[in-house]
């Protein structure tokens, strides 16, 4: 039964581990496995939050934020064009919120575009720093693209001619995403404040993205926010073809083919080096026998192109000197492999 926050006996009894007496040694804490951690300081404990709950692991994450580079990337070239000079885009993060939160966190006054994705349910949001907008469009009328920064709402007039600029960053947005579902984005309305933005419910979870852009003597954010339960389908499809992209791409050893079996290989024999005296090298002449450790011919190395592939020993077969293979190195198992392959 959850604890009822409303009523007068309620007592809220959260904590965490630096809250414990260290001294008692009566706690142990374990971690998600079931591993049983004896020293609790030795433990990083983060808060979690429950009315945030985390949607996609750190390894989705690091995937939508490579591509999400990429976004940025062709997005930046496409820009400098619509406006004829170097529009500079950098990706600053990529993280799931809250829409309460993430509404909050719109400055006033500043440019939100709602759109709607048709395929789907749902409606995102494009956010872009009110200065940088005045700017794209001082730039769209013929200007240098610098303005004074000053703290405005756009007028009609802005909004409709900034327009253009918006449906080419949500077109490129959308295009990311065409291997895994051809989406659409339609402009739907705009907005000059967070707070009158009612678009999903506050505790509906968010995929934002946030980019810092530059051009001429303006730099300001860029934000996009979708709704995660609008973008799912999506990221399913997508992350299972990434998965399914790297397990192709895994490096295979090449198989054997059995036109290899007659391709000759010039392999050698070869002993541990040990010494001898200066003065019995220098006294060596034909048919002096040099003696050597028995162990030394028990742990003779085979080589095939200059590399150590098998360890045996010496000896007669018959009247033939013959090479008994006792072992394999790691060279040698990687040619078994092939082989076997």
């Amino acid at each position: 039964m959850a604890p009822d926050s409303e009523n007068p006996n309620f007592e809220d009894e959260s904590f965490d581990l630096s809250e414990l007496d260290d001294s008692s040694g009566n706690f142990v804490v374990f971690l998600h496995d079931g591993t049983k951690i004896e020293d609790p300081s030795s433990v990083s404990v983060k808060k979690y939050d429950f009315t945030n709950p985390i949607v996609l692991s750190d390894k989705d994450l690091g995937q939508l934020k490579t591509k999400s580079q990429e976004f940025a990337h062709y997005l930046s070239g496409h820009l400098s064009m619509f406006l004829r000079t170097e529009f500079n885009l950098e990706l600053e993060d990529l993280t799931a919120d809250l829409y309460s939160n993430f509404t909050q966190s719109i400055n006033s006054p500043s440019c939100v575009t709602l759109f709607k994705l048709q395929e789907l349910n749902g409606v995102g949001l494009l956010e872009v720093n009110s200065h940088l907008s005045a700017t794209v469009v001082d730039r769209i009328l013929g200007g240098k693209g610098s303005t004074n920064p000053e703290d405005r709402g756009l007028t009609d007039i802005e909004k409709a001619l900034v327009e253009d600029f918006n449906q080419i960053v949500l077109e490129e947005w959308c295009n990311q995403w065409k291997n895994a579902m051809s989406l659409n984005a339609t402009i739907v309305g705009n907005e000059s404040s967070g707070k009158f933005l009612q678009t999903s419910p506050p505790d509906a979870m968010m995929l934002v993205l946030t980019m810092e852009a530059s051009f001429g003597d303006v730099s300001g954010p860029m934000r996009i926010a979708v709704p995660y339960y609008t973008m799912e389908p999506v990221l399913s499809r997508m992350l299972v073809a990434v998965a399914a992209g790297q397990k192709s791409s895994s490096p295979q050893l090449p198989k054997w083919h059995d036109t290899y079996n007659e391709i000759p290989v010039q392999i050698s024999v070869e002993w541990d080096a040990f010494e001898l005296s200066l003065r019995d090298i220098s006294n060596l002449e034909v048919d002096d026998v040099l003696e050597m450790d028995n162990e030394l011919l028990q742990n003779t190395n085979l080589r095939i192109a200059g590399r150590t592939c098998f360890v045996g020993e010496i000896g007669l077969d018959g009247e033939r000197v013959a090479f008994q293979v006792n072992q394999s190195t790691a060279e040698g198992q990687k040619l078994i492999g092939k082989n076997n392959g």
